[in-house]
């Protein structure tokens, strides 16, 4: 392999570590990197796009879902949610299950409504929130790629 290949391997190399342990998108609650199967991270945390989502007040604790509550399931593949589309009413209290059938980790963020679900392969997870203003906000994927690949969705929120 010549010099300049050599070079160009190494920086790629670097480029992929960089994103793995500590790119856009992969923060633990201290701004750390935090493995994909560590339990810590099952269900919620902090995406740094916003801020700390954890649970009422920021207390760090992911919000369970609220029994009684509609559960909408959406179901993560490579690279689609299903369904891309939801609708909720302003102020009605949901849970939320990302279902994850891809062989990948998913993740689902809605900022305006400032959640984030992660679910490793084969896994899901369920969180609990009360809907905002009436709207139509975008979720996605943000697994570096994923976005770009599709992987988006609306809510929409009804008076």
């Amino acid at each position: 392999m010549d010099r300049q290949t050599a070079v160009g391997v190494a920086l790629i190399a670097v480029g992929i570590a960089g994103l793995l342990l500590g790119g856009p998108g992969w923060g633990g609650p201290d701004g750390s990197w935090w493995p994909h199967h560590g339990p810590m991270m099952r269900g919620f945390g902090r995406h740094p796009m916003s801020g700390p989502w954890w649970g009422p007040e920021g207390s760090g604790q992911p919000v369970p879902p609220v029994a009684g509550a509609r559960t909408i399931e959406i179901v993560a593949t490579d690279f689609a949610f299903t369904p891309a589309e939801i609708t909720v009413r302003a102020g009605e209290v949901v849970n939320i299950r990302l279902v994850n059938r891809g062989v990948t980790l998913h993740d689902i963020v809605i900022p305006a409504q400032e959640i984030w679900i992660v679910a490793p392969e084969g896994e899901s997870a369920i969180t609990a929130f009360r809907a905002g203003a009436p709207g139509t906000y975008e979720f996605f994927c943000s697994v570096p790629g994923h976005r770009e690949a599709g992987m988006v969705g609306r809510i929409i929120v009804t008076p």
